[in-house]
């Protein structure tokens, strides 16, 4: 059986953690993003728009990997949810 760290969210496009790889990964995810506000001067009074925009672009592309690594350990595919009715809910959508 294949264990999932992740789950669809029943709004939306998304999914959040299940287990406790699924919060480390999110967790290694919010570190690198602050690393990367660090290096490109993110904090300081000298960020320009150039260190803004480079910014910009490294959010773009870690959270673009990190969604394709996290798709395979998603239980469900990703798509846009409206939620369920009630006679549509089944037992494992009940967290």
């Amino acid at each position: 059986m294949k264990k999932y760290w992740f789950k669809p969210k029943s709004y939306g496009y998304g999914f959040f953690p299940i287990s406790w790889e699924g919060w480390v990964s999110v967790l290694v995810l919010i570190g690198l993003l602050f690393i990367s506000a660090y290096v490109n001067n993110f904090f300081t009074s000298e960020a320009g728009l150039k260190n803004g925009l480079r910014y910009l672009l490294d959010i773009l592309i870690i959270s673009g990997v990190f969604t394709a690594l996290f798709k395979d350990k998603t239980d469900g595919d990703l798509q846009w949810r409206w939620g369920c009715r009630k006679e549509q809910k089944r037992k494992s959508d009940v967290f």
